[in-house]
């Protein structure tokens, strides 16, 4: 994979980079404002290939995708030009959208020579954050798991589920994935709970577990459980917790 971090765009809106590369270049996208345009272009291309039907990926599909997108050409990222200053300004000067303009055609190109890749080395594979017609985690959840200080923990739940947490001091927030937790009946649905010694709070009540739960740091003590409720949640926990996660742990 080449080492400059601008040309890791692609990968990433993939979601091609191992976990701490991922980081890595998202600390980058925090500084650069061009890399996020970027970014966002080549996932809203990704997203058109959602209609493509799925298959399971090989063992090998990570390792042999990154190395087709890394034969392939990609336009590095253009800085925007210096302000111009009155009249002798040079001709050449190119504001940042028109330059973005100018490129985007290569970026579709990028998007779809990494699509073929993939069709390539074992039939179309689309990822859920990629498939137009699959929920995605909320933007405030995605937010948290995305922070540059955020600190990660995945366990499985009693029924055969996993679920994982995240939080980010300099957001002030925790989040919830609970996209990865078994499908309920249509007269049931998962309710997320703060635990303390005053006892369980209702925190939110997931009628889509796919989009997960973001909430205010929790103060020390809380614990965070899910448990399993009728439509539309109760007021207290009604079963055992399915997944119960000291905060402190994560």
């Amino acid at each position: 994979m080449s080492t400059d971090v601008h040309t890791l765009s692609g990968a990433y809106a993939l979601d091609a980079l191992d976990p701490r590369e991922a980081r890595d270049f998202e600390q980058h996208l925090a500084e650069c404002a061009v890399c996020r345009a970027e970014v966002a272009e080549l996932q809203e291309a990704a997203s058109l290939m959602g209609a493509a039907e799925a298959a399971p990926p090989s063992s090998a599909l990570r390792d042999r995708l990154l190395e087709a997108v890394d034969r392939t050409p990609q336009v590095p990222p253009l800085s925007a030009p210096p302000a111009a200053v009155g009249a002798d300004a040079p001709a050449t000067a190119v504001s940042l959208d028109a330059a973005r303009r100018a490129r985007r055609p290569r970026v579709r190109l990028f998007a779809a020579a990494a699509a073929v890749a993939v069709a390539a080395v074992g039939g179309i594979v689309v990822t859920d954050a990629m498939r137009t017609d699959q929920p995605t985690l909320a933007a405030g959840v995605t937010q948290v798991f995305r922070a540059a200080d955020a600190q990660e923990a995945t366990v499985a739940t009693a029924n055969g589920g996993r679920v994982s947490v995240a939080m980010s001091a300099g957001e002030g927030r925790m989040a919830v994935d609970t996209s990865r937790l078994p499908a309920l009946g249509s007269r049931q649905v998962y309710q997320l709970w703060t635990l303390t010694d005053a006892g369980p709070v209702s925190a939110a009540v997931l009628e889509d577990a796919a989009t997960g739960a973001a909430m205010d740091l929790p103060a020390a003590g809380t614990r965070i459980a899910i448990t399993i409720e009728p439509v539309g949640g109760s007021e207290q926990p009604t079963t055992q917790p399915i997944v119960v996660v000291d905060p402190a742990d994560v």
